[in-house]
């Protein structure tokens, strides 16, 4: 019998053994159909040392179980490679951040706070927050650059942070 044909009748006979004996050994599917092809592999350079009346499948499952032991002391002699998604996981879980102090604010404490600014700061605040125009439009309604509402705008919330953050931290003691 010609070498391709006594390939393709192993392969054929013997396939669905070899197969579930990988399967056994490796329990994945993938790995089991790898073992399976790179036994073929091997035993077809090798089909010459296969002498007429040996036991074909038990010549097969000799070499699926040297290369199943083969891989197995390579992967275990290799570190082991985590990857960097479970690596996260294993985290320690970092504790939540107290609520900011605005959290705690209503509408009555902020425009009190409002009240509380300065005339100029105020008018170019309630301009451009409450009115929702630009700071050309309050610049032009107010006779100033628009530069200088910018600044105004810029000043009137450092203070408003001032005035409700107070309060806020007071209320937390």
């Amino acid at each position: 019998m010609s070498r391709p044909a006594l390939a393709a009748e192993l392969a054929s006979e013997h396939q669905t053994a070899l197969y579930g004996f990988a399967l056994r050994l490796s329990g994945d599917p993938s790995d089991a159909a790898d073992l399976v092809q790179d036994t073929f592999e091997r035993a077809l350079r090798r089909l010459d040392g296969l002498s007429p009346g040996t036991n074909a499948r038990a010549w097969l499952c000799t070499i699926l179980h040297n290369l199943f032991v083969d891989r197995w002391r390579r992967q275990s002699a290799q570190p082991v490679h985590q990857a960097l998604d479970e690596r996260i996981l294993e985290l320690p879980q970092a504790e939540p951040e107290p609520l900011p102090a605005w959290v705690h604010l209503g509408p009555d404490q902020v425009w009190r706070a409002v009240g509380q600014l300065e005339e100029d700061l105020r008018e170019a605040y309630l301009l451009h927050v409450a009115d929702g125009l630009s700071y050309q439009e309050a610049g032009a309604r107010l006779g100033i650059p628009a530069s200088t509402v910018g600044t105004r705008l810029l000043r009137a919330r450092r203070k408003l942070r001032e005035l409700l953050g107070r309060p806020a931290a007071e209320e937390q003691r």
